[in-house]
C-alpha cells in the first residue's frame, strides 16, 4: 500500500462542534468513517503539545522543588514538611498526574518512619525508581529539581545536552512514578485489554518500562515484551532491570524516528501511551506515513494497536495541563491509514484508551 499524505480540513459548523474531514485517496473501502466531530466547550486547543512531555512550571510548583532541595542538601526535614504542605494543596489544584505526586513520595519517604520506608519500597520496581533518584546522596533528584524549575545555571545549561538530560529526568520521574497507579488507574487499563499469556507486545515509546514490566508479568514464559524507544538511556535502564530480576521475555530495542523496528506479522499488540500526540504534532507527513505503516506491518492479521493518550480537558473539570489531544483527531487520522476503532475506554478525565484493528482490506496488503 502506497503512502499518502492526508491534510486535515477543519470547519467549525453553527452548533458549535468542528467537524474533521480529510483528503481521501482515490480508493474506497467498505469500511465506515469514523464519527469525528469534537464538540468544542472551552478555547482549550484540540491539540496541544508545549514541552512535549512537561508541565507548566509555576510559583509554588517552584517553591515546593526549592524546599525540598534545601531538605535534601541539607538534611532538614523542616524544609520537606513545608514542601509536602505545599504539595498537598497544589495537587488538586494545578496538575493532577504530574511530577507533583512523585515528589511527594520522596518528601513522604523522608518524613517517614522505618515501617513506612519500607512499605514505600516494598514494590521492586518502586524501589528501583527510588535507588535511581536517591543514589550518591540523591544526585539525580537533585539535578531534576534543579533544571526543572532552574534553581541555578549548570554548565550545559541551554545546550542540546542539557536539554536532553532534563528530558530524560522528566520522562522517567514523570512516567515511573510510584503514585501513578492512584491518578492514571493502570490496573483498569491493563484489565481492559485482556491480555492473555503466550502473547507479543511491542511497547512503543516504553520510556524507563512502566507498562513493560506489567505486560511482562501477564504474558509469561512463552509470551514477549519488546521494549522499544529512542532514548538509549531507557533501554539501558530497562535492560539493567532485566538483568537485577532475570526477566528473560523483555527485550529492549531502539527504535528510529520513522520506524518502530517490529519485525513483521510478529506482534499480538502494539501499545503506545503518551506518544502519539508526539507524533501527530512533530513528525513530517511522510515520516508519519513511514511509522504508522510500520506499526501496520509489525501487527499480526487479528492483531490490536492499542494508544492512550491524553484527552482535551474542559476548563474547572481537572487541573491539567500538560500535552493532549482530541481522541477524534487519532480516529479519524488512523481510519485513512487502514484502521478502525474496535473499543474505548476512559477511566479517568485526562487520559483515554482506543483500541484498533486494522481493515480487512489492509491485512491483505501487509501480508
Amino acid at each position: 500500500m502506497s503512502s499518502i499524505r492526508y491534510p486535515l480540513i477543519l470547519t467549525v459548523c453553527a452548533s458549535c462542534s468542528i467537524s474533521l474531514v480529510y483528503a481521501a485517496d482515490d480508493n474506497t473501502n467498505n469500511s465506515p468513517k469514523p464519527d469525528t466531530a469534537a464538540e468544542i466547550t472551552s478555547k482549550v486547543s484540540l491539540v496541544h503539545l508545549g514541552s512535549i512531555d512537561t508541565f507548566t512550571i509555576t510559583e509554588q510548583g517552584t517553591l515546593a522543588g526549592r524546599l525540598l532541595l534545601s531538605a535534601l542538601d541539607g538534611k532538614d526535614l523542616s524544609y520537606a514538611k513545608k514542601a509536602k504542605e505545599i504539595y498537598e494543596t497544589i495537587i488538586p489544584t494545578e496538575h493532577y498526574g504530574g511530577e507533583y505526586t512523585a515528589l511527594e513520595w520522596f518528601c513522604d519517604y523522608l518524613l517517614g518512619n522505618e515501617e513506612s520506608r519500607q512499605q514505600q519500597l516494598a514494590d521492586r520496581y518502586h524501589k528501583s525508581f527510588f535507588e535511581f533518584f536517591s543514589g550518591n546522596d540523591f544526585a539525580n533528584l537533585k539535578e531534576y529539581l534543579t533544571r526543572k524549575y532552574k534553581l541555578k545555571k549548570l554548565a550545559d545549561s541551554g545546550t542540546e545536552a542539557g536539554r536532553d538530560r532534563i528530558a530524560f529526568l522528566e520522562d522517567f520521574i514523570l512516567f515511573n512514578n510510584p503514585r501513578r497507579e492512584e491518578w492514571e488507574k493502570t490496573s483498569k487499563i491493563i484489565e481492559a485489554l485482556k491480555i492473555q499469556p503466550g502473547t507479543t507486545i511491542a511497547d512503543v515509546g516504553c520510556g524507563p518500562g512502566y507498562y513493560t514490566f506489567k505486560f511482562s508479568e501477564l504474558v509469561g514464559s512463552n509470551g514477549k515484551v519488546i521494549a522499544i524507544d529512542t532514548v538509549q538511556e531507557h533501554l539501558n535502564y530497562v535492560k539493567g532491570l532485566t538483568t537485577k530480576f532475570d526477566i528473560k521475555n523483555v527485550e529492549p530495542l531502539k527504535d528510529r524516528e520513522d520506524s518502530a523496528g517490529v519485525p513483521d506479522n510478529s506482534a499480538d499488540m502494539v501499545f503506545m501511551c503518551s506518544l502519539y500526540h508526539i507524533i501527530y504534532t512533530t513528525l513530517t507527513e511522510e515520516v508519519k506515513d513511514r511509522f504508522v505503516n510500520s506499526l501496520k506491518t509489525a501487527l499480526k492479521p487479528d492483531g490490536r494497536l492499542v494508544i492512550v493518550d491524553n484527552a482535551v480537558v474542559t476548563q474547572g473539570t481537572l487541573p491539567y495541563h500538560g500535552p493532549h489531544i482530541a481522541k477524534e483527531l487519532i480516529i479519524g487520522q488512523l481510519y485513512y491509514y487502514g484502521f478502525d476503532l474496535a473499543e474505548q475506554y476512559q477511566f479517568i478525565p485526562q487520559r483515554y484508551v482506543l483500541v484498533f484493528k486494522k481493515r480487512t482490506d489492509q491485512i491483505a496488503n501487509t501480508k
